[in-house]
């Protein structure tokens, strides 16, 4: 068995020039932690995720609300690229599964299963970073009755949701 060659991003920025994403009508942008919130202007962030029991009480989760990063230039390149989001770093690994809004995987189709051709060592390192300051973030918190509450770009206001449980 061959050994699989390491993903190589193509630099075409597709990424980080589409980072809206309207889903089930609720308008999203990248998903930030909290200490990645200081990197972009205030204007740019707005929170994601909260939780609580009638109401959004803790915030847990941010997100960038610009469909463009601002820190990507015209050649392409991330002017943060060391420090960038545990997202950014972890694309184009997303919720587990391989975006195709990657130039890369364009080709795939929601829903198939595909043989890798890509060893995705550090993007799936970042992923499981990114997970695990999510869940802690929940345990934290857990409390009955507790809701996990979405904030929507368009409208700017939260939308409730299921119920968390451990």
């Amino acid at each position: 068995m061959s050994e699989k060659a390491e993903f190589q991003c193509l630099r075409c920025s597709t990424c980080c020039r589409n980072l809206l994403e309207n889903q089930n009508n609720v308008l999203r942008g990248l998903p930030l932690t909290e200490k990645e919130t200081s990197l972009f202007p205030p204007e740019a962030v707005a929170p994601k995720l909260a939780l609580g029991v009638d109401k959004p009480e803790k915030v847990i989760l941010f997100q960038l609300k610009v469909g463009c990063c601002p820190f990507v230039n015209n050649q392409n390149e991330c002017q943060i690229y060391p420090k960038r989001p545990l997202m950014c770093k972890s694309f184009p690994i997303v919720a587990g599964s391989i975006s195709n809004r990657c130039r890369v995987f364009s080709f795939r189709k929601s829903g198939l299963t595909y043989d890798e051709l890509y060893s995705m060592k550090t993007q799936l390192e970042a992923s499981d970073r990114f997970t695990r300051y999510l869940q802690s973030g929940m345990r934290k918190r857990n409390q009955k009755r507790m809701k996990i509450w979405e904030f929507d770009l368009t409208t700017r206001k939260w939308i409730p949701g299921r119920l968390f449980e451990e």
